[in-house]
């Protein structure tokens, strides 16, 4: 009985004390997330999980910190483990499958959190705004354009220009004194560049005459479409214009856009967005093609740091091709660069005096490894890409390796959510089942595109023995 009472004073002692110390470790851990510091806070969510795991607000909180600090993964795993308590977990899980390509899970995302929204609530407009920006982007992964990037390089905003070299024929980019970017064309007797009008950036031209340069003149309304518009360029033909706008009915930001000059009408076409992988949800700047070296830049700050943007050089086609038989993860992976096509090596040989800027300096997703491992038959194995004799086959080894990756991202999702799945009430397992077998699909014909392609590279290479 003694031995008893002295186990029950150490029990109740251990509750006075431990009560105040996960009041205060809360209390620690809400200050840190309210401030911002959410590594820290993270930290301190993952001390109170430790002895608490089934709470619904550390797990939500944890969650958020890892969304916060880009970990999508982990923030996916944890907000389905904090259940249904906090609405705001689907407009948080919207937000992360959006950012990720997920556009299915997205719009089933936002629609549950819809549904605990009062029609007059605030939120309601933006995230009905999020749903059509899902289906926008799954229609313009409709047609992804296959591009052969050659380069890229990452500079601040004002330098653009320094990392794309026109020959003579293709006209001049230059800075005006405002840090407006002019277009020149060969002759010398046209340019076009922005300015701001009562805050809007619309984009005008002028004519040289006599050596005079004639008034700005305000192009049409269908061009100037938006509040702003700015980076025009206009092909050797004279009649092509490139330029950049912030329209609605754009992926967001700026996007690129391509309009005509019709010599018969005297008027643009109206303007034609370029679609992916050119344009992005980010701001998608300059397009540049320089006919004359077979190459074209492009400008975007998608993936780069605030003040920076990255450029692309690329080979322009006059006939574009466009990804079929992908999934849709992995048209979204080429879609936003986070996957390239390289450019053939046939092909950089016939760029006349082309330099890069670098070698191939693009974020690490999208920088191929030398280093692989083949398997062609019983007594061949590739170790380098440089082994392979036929263009095309080297071309689908990159394409299997690309969608075996994606496969891969996909098999850590499906885990998360399966793992989620385990834990969750029958009222939460109705709302992930959806996913679960959406990705199971997904992954079943990811498999099937992989082994089709295994086997399509092994008969190119062996019929160039």
């Amino acid at each position: 009985m003694q031995q008893f009472m002295r186990k029950f004073c150490l029990f109740i002692l251990f509750l006075l004390f431990s009560v105040p110390f996960f009041s205060q470790s809360e209390f620690k851990a809400n200050e840190l997330f309210q401030s911002g510091d959410y590594v820290a806070a993270q930290k301190e969510y993952g001390r109170l999980l430790r002895r608490y795991p089934s709470s619904a607000l550390y797990n939500y909180r944890y969650a958020r910190c890892a969304q916060e600090l880009g970990d999508f993964q982990t923030a996916i795993l944890y907000f389905n483990k904090s259940g249904n308590r906090y609405d705001l977990k689907h407009f948080n899980l919207g937000e992360i499958y959006l950012h990720l390509g997920y556009t299915e899970l997205a719009i089933a995302s936002y629609e549950s959190y819809l549904a605990t929204l009062n029609p007059d609530s605030e939120r309601m407009t933006y995230v009905l705004a999020q749903v059509e920006q899902a289906e926008k982007l799954q229609r313009y992964l409709r047609r992804v354009e296959k591009v052969e990037i050659i380069d890229s390089v990452e500079t601040t905003i004002d330098s653009i220009l320094s990392y794309c070299p026109l020959s003579e024929e293709a006209g001049t980019m230059a800075y005006d004194s405002v840090g407006s970017i002019v277009y020149i064309n060969q002759r010398k007797d046209r340019k076009l560049w922005s300015v701001s009008q009562d805050s809007v950036v619309k984009i005008v031209s002028s004519h040289s005459l006599m050596g005079q340069w004639s008034l700005p003149d305000t192009l049409p309304a269908n061009i100037n479409m938006s509040l702003r518009q700015a980076y025009p360029y206009i092909l050797s033909d004279g009649v092509t214009l490139y330029f950049a706008a912030c329209d609605t009915n754009g992926l967001g930001g700026y996007d690129i856009y391509v309009t005509r000059y019709n010599t018969y009408t005297e008027s643009y076409t109206t303007p034609e967005n370029v679609g992916m992988p050119f344009n992005s949800t980010a701001n998608d700047y300059l397009m540049l093609i320089d006919e004359h070296r077979n190459i074209g830049y492009f400008a975007t700050d998608r993936f780069s740091p605030h003040g920076k943007v990255r450029v692309y050089s690329f080979v322009p086609i006059l006939q574009k091709t466009y990804w079929r038989d992908l999934s849709q993860d992995s048209l979204v992976a080429y879609a936003q660069l986070r996957y390239v096509l390289p450019v053939q090596q046939t092909t950089v040989v016939e760029m006349a005096g082309y330099e890069p800027a670098s070698k191939l300096d693009t974020i690490q997703a999208e920088q191929p490894e030398e280093d692989i491992f083949f398997i062609l038959n019983d007594s061949v194995v590739y170790t380098d890409l440089s082994h392979f004799r036929h263009a095309e086959a080297r071309k689908k080894y990159h394409e299997w390796e690309n969608l075996q990756k994606q496969s891969d991202y996909d098999a850590q999702l499906l885990s998360i959510l399966r793992h989620s799945y385990s834990m969750a009430s029958e009222e939460e397992r109705e709302q992930l089942a959806s996913s679960i077998i959406l990705l199971e699909n997904k992954q079943s014909q990811s498999f099937e595109r992989c082994q089709n392609l295994l086997q399509e590279i092994r008969q190119i290479e062996m019929s160039a023995q």
